[in-house]
């Protein structure tokens, strides 16, 4: 829970919660609403409980009601009303309730009297939020889902949740590799049997007769050519910049039937024919940027005779000098 959030806690917090098929009790904690407005119940496991006991019972100090204190919220700057804190503690005379400040000062100290130091022997400093989202990331490890972890962590996003967790990619590696195992556990055994000879030789075919014409051909493996071949229809033709002057070429002979065509009425070969120029004048435009895009200039082979004799004239006039 939120550090506001635990320092709104009361010795009311607690609520019994029945289970409805074994009418087990079950302790839970009551979160009052801070951040999003919403409150939610948290399960008491027996170490928190143990814990909280331990709380109440120092806090009592042997009386049998807790002391009543008043707590500020430096957020809204409001005085709450005289209610039964557990993060209270006695200063001189009066109980009063711990403020969020005297939190951050208890855990480093807690950090300094450790002797824990980082990787430049700098002193280890940890706010309230630190632990929240180590404990985000130990119960997402451990196979919590994640939206169940939002609703523990009172996030209305599953978002929010893993942007707390730190996952790294050994995690995501294992996790991955057991989402693959079990999914191969749920499929039929024989989609995981060995290729015959026929099959590898049909896939190996299947790659064979991609190259066409104008390019090559990215339709998958097992399907059938819907457009019957006519590949400048066709949208998974990959054009080869290579090919240009062959489709220019195809290019200027559907103008020519175009123009036939509409010189004898044939109104649907015209549509048949407009619609082959639209798909040339895409490929051609696609050949054109991938030309341009992989435009290379040539230099040649770099040519170091005249370096190296200008080297060696250069040491040749030091040498004279020196035995002048």
């Amino acid at each position: 829970m939120r550090i506001e959030e635990a320092l709104e806690l009361t010795h009311h917090s607690f609520v019994a919660y029945q289970l409805p098929t074994t009418g087990e009790i079950v302790p839970m904690l009551q979160v009052a609403p801070s951040k999003l407005d919403q409150e939610r119940l948290l399960l008491v496991s027996p170490e928190l409980g143990e814990v909280l006991t331990a709380i109440i019972h120092r806090v009592r100090r042997g009386q049998q009601a807790m002391p009543l204190v008043s707590a500020y919220d430096s957020l809204e700057r409001l005085w709450s009303a005289p209610m039964p804190f557990l993060f209270q503690r006695r200063c001189g005379p009066e109980d009063r309730a711990i403020p969020r400040n005297y939190i951050y000062i208890c855990l480093n100290d807690a950090l300094a009297a450790s002797g824990l130091t980082g990787p430049g022997d700098e002193q280890l400093r940890y706010t309230p939020h630190d632990f929240r989202r180590i404990f985000v990331t130990d119960a997402l490890r451990s196979g919590l889902p994640p939206h169940i972890a939002a609703r523990i962590c009172g996030h209305r996003m599953v978002d929010t949740t893993l942007g707390y967790a730190a996952i790294y990619p050994e995690d995501v590696i294992n996790h991955h590799r057991s989402f693959i195992a079990r999914r191969r556990a749920l499929r039929p055994g024989e989609e995981y049997r060995e290729p015959t000879a026929q099959e590898w030789q049909d896939f190996l075919a299947h790659f064979e007769l991609r190259k066409v014409a104008l390019g090559v051909c990215a339709r998958d493996f097992g399907t059938p050519c819907v457009h019957e071949h006519a590949c400048i229809r066709c949208p998974v033709l990959r054009p080869d910049p290579e090919q240009m002057p062959r489709l220019e070429e195809i290019h200027a002979n559907l103008l020519d039937r175009l123009q036939e065509a509409k010189e004898q009425g044939w109104l649907g070969e015209v549509a048949a024919i407009e619609a082959s120029l639209a798909a040339a004048e895409q490929k051609l435009a696609a050949m054109r940027d991938l030309a341009a895009r992989h435009t290379t200039v040539h230099l040649g082979m770099p040519d170091l005779r005249g370096v190296v004799a200008r080297i060696d004239s250069e040491q040749r006039n030091e040498d004279a000098k020196g035995q002048s």
